[in-house]
């Protein structure tokens, strides 16, 4: 059955498309490989994710060509808020769209969007979520500016996207609807901050680490401490008292308090909304990530390609995927702002047990049929108990026994063959094993 328009046990129901973020070529075969229905990423144009390595020239025919031969859409990224200077760079972006076949153009700012009707016509233009679109006239705006979507402003409840959805059916038939439902999330009005610009050294009439430009270096992920300086009138310039934030009633802890991430956001899921989303009649459901490793991904997207098509059969498992998506959570999982306390952690997630993040990645045949040359994505002991888990798409898990599987060192290390008892991050090695499941692209850790 083709993803994306899989019916469920709601005779009204219709399984949205999955869309996840590739910032790499590596990161776009992890999203084919776990089950992406449409993939975005950034060209050369203005994009918000500056600090991903992107897909420029013919790297951008290479990922539309993979993704087309796997039955997945492309959607190109230009969706910075670019000054006068940057416009050619948008122009550039909007030629190499058109030459690589993507199937959509996501936008934020009207010039773009104007641009890029008369440039890529025929390319199909979504509003990304950088417009802030939380009403139906915006939705309008947009359809007769020429968009066929719109990602909805992330500071929508869920009351808001219920209303926008039954306006879109009631007047604006056939246009799209999508939101982010799983990652980072931001302290700003939908990404428009210039506290990075502020807080980061910049040269002189350079934009420096704006967010608007997709180079926002998180200053609210920083860890900061409270600290007041108190001066005297006649003794200015000299601290006469330094205030300190009191942190504790125990005495024998230091007096300064500990350093703490004021205004750090929790990370998105709307997992347990998906059936009603899905209801409501979204067209995609979209994860954040494009600066994320690839090994994120493949947990994330194959954690919820399960429990959409576990929705599509009737029989929705929400709490299994749960128990998979804490292995890619670095911060506490909230329904953020859809919800009614946005500091909330979802329910169904166990957050005492420990995370097994994704140790390693398969790259290829190594020669024999139990051989396979991998990269380590995280420190590995071949000694453990609990032997090696294949991160197989469909959250299906087998587990290589501690003994049947052993590394060496690869054959551009000094020691070629050489068994290997601890892999570290970064290292190129030969993996024996031999266990169906294994083949290029799949994680285990």
């Amino acid at each position: 059955m083709t993803r994306g328009v899989r019916q469920g046990y709601h005779p009204a129901m219709r399984i949205p498309e999955l869309l996840l973020p590739c910032g790499d070529m590596e990161s776009l075969e992890t999203a084919l490989l776990y089950g992406a229905d449409a993939v975005y990423l950034g060209a050369d144009g203005p994009n918000l994710r500056a600090g991903a390595a992107g897909f420029s020239g013919p790297n951008l025919d290479s990922a539309c060509t993979l993704a087309r031969a796997a039955g997945v859409r492309v959607y190109v990224c230009l969706n910075a808020s670019p000054r006068e200077q940057d416009m050619p760079l948008v122009r550039q972006g909007l030629e190499q769209a058109v030459e690589a076949g993507a199937d959509g153009l996501i936008v934020a700012d009207p010039g773009v969007a104007r641009l890029a009707m008369r440039h890529a016509p025929r390319i199909p233009l979504h509003i990304s979520t950088q417009a802030n679109t939380r009403n139906a006239e915006a939705l309008a705006f947009w359809r007769d500016m020429g968009a066929v979507r719109a990602n909805l402003a992330r500071e929508c409840s869920a009351a808001e996207v219920a209303a926008l959805a039954r306006a879109r059916d009631a007047h604006l038939p056939g246009f799209g609807l999508e939101i982010f439902v799983h990652g980072a999330q931001c302290t700003a009005l939908s990404g428009r901050c210039q506290l990075s610009a502020h807080m980061v050294e910049r040269a002189v009439n350079q934009p420096g680490r704006t967010a608007s430009m997709g180079a926002c270096a998180h200053p609210c992920r920083y860890e900061y401490r409270l600290r007041a300086v108190v001066e005297e009138r006649k003794r200015q310039g000299h601290d006469a008292w330094e205030v300190l934030e009191r942190w504790t009633d125990d005495a024998d802890a230091p007096g300064q308090a500990p350093w703490t991430q004021y205004f750090a956001p929790q990370d998105l899921c709307l997992l347990w909304q998906t059936p009603w989303l899905a209801r409501l009649g979204l067209d995609a459901l979209k994860v954040e990530g494009r600066t994320r490793s690839s090994a994120y991904l493949a947990v994330t997207a194959d954690a919820w390609r399960y429990a959409l098509d576990s929705l599509a059969a009737g029989a929705f498992r929400p709490r299994e995927a749960l128990s998979e998506l804490r292995h890619a959570a670095t911060r506490p999982l909230t329904a953020g702002l859809f919800g009614a306390d946005a500091r909330r952690p979802i329910p169904g997630l166990d957050r005492l047990s420990p995370r097994r993040p994704p140790m390693l990645r398969v790259l290829a045949r190594a020669g024999a049929d139990d051989a396979w040359a991998v990269e380590l994505k995280g420190s590995l002991d071949t000694r453990r108990s609990e032997g090696l888990t294949i991160i197989e798409p469909g959250l299906s898990r087998p587990v290589l026994p501690p003994g049947s599987f052993h590394l060496e060192h690869g054959p551009d290390s000094a020691t070629p063959g050489l068994p290997a008892q601890m892999g570290h991050p970064g290292m190129r090695a030969v993996l024996r094993a031999a266990h169906p499941a294994l083949r290029p692209g799949i994680f285990a850790r």
